[in-house]
């Protein structure tokens, strides 16, 4: 009896990783998908932060937030499960992400991501990610200038943490 209760708790865990796996959303397969029309930023620092907000606005690079239509968030660790956020919360959260006066210069090393927000636009086409660590540092494609290499400030973590946990 305890065999087959272990061979089944052994075959639930390797389903569910299998589902993990084989459903949650491929980065680089979204990346290269639109590495045509949103290019990675140059790594902004102060000298030339300014030149390059100016080049991504006149090249309408503005994380998606007109096309942006839903978004999921994942945790990295259980990505069974997601919460999907409909239009306003997810203008709310890229407004947060898109204000630079939420960023710090410089970021906290190597971190560790641990949700992850996929953006769709309305036919629900991934067109974009931002990855959330919990102390503090975002990476996103596209990845723009604003974002100042991804190293929020308090106010801008904790209205992000605000923003994601409504749900």
């Amino acid at each position: 009896m305890k065999k087959k209760i272990m061979l089944l708790a052994i075959s639930v865990i390797i389903i569910l990783l299998a589902y993990s796996f084989f459903t949650f959303p491929n980065k680089e397969k979204i990346k290269n998908n639109l590495i045509n029309k949103y290019s990675e930023s140059v790594t902004p620092d102060k000298k030339n932060f300014d030149s390059l907000v100016k080049i991504e606005l006149n090249q309408n690079q503005s994380i998606l937030i007109n096309e942006t239509k839903t978004a999921k968030i994942y945790n990295n660790l259980l990505p069974l499960f997601y919460h999907k956020f409909e239009l306003n919360e997810t203008e709310k959260i890229l407004k947060i992400i898109c204000d630079s006066t939420n960023y710090k210069w410089g970021e906290i090393g190597t971190p560790f991501y641990d949700e992850t927000i996929i953006l769709f636009d309305k036919n629900e086409n991934e067109i974009g990610y931002i990855d959330i660590s919990l102390d503090g540092q975002i990476n996103m494609f596209p990845n723009l200038a604003i974002t100042k290499w991804g190293l929020l400030t308090d106010k801008g973590f904790k209205e992000l943490v605000i923003a994601t946990r409504s749900k």
